[in-house]
């Protein structure tokens, strides 16, 4: 998986540290590069 351009919950660009983590500095949305945290995404059958 590539690395998110623009996060998932504001829209905002994504930034990504040296340990691998990116981030959005405006809405503090996180998650490991290459991922994506679907924590707040329900999934129906």
């Amino acid at each position: 998986m590539t690395r998110l351009k623009r996060c998932p919950e504001c829209h905002s660009e994504m930034e990504v540290n040296e340990n691998g983590i990116e981030y959005c500095n405006v809405c503090d949305y996180w998650t490991v590069e290459g991922t994506a945290r679907l924590d707040s995404i329900t999934m129906l059958a």
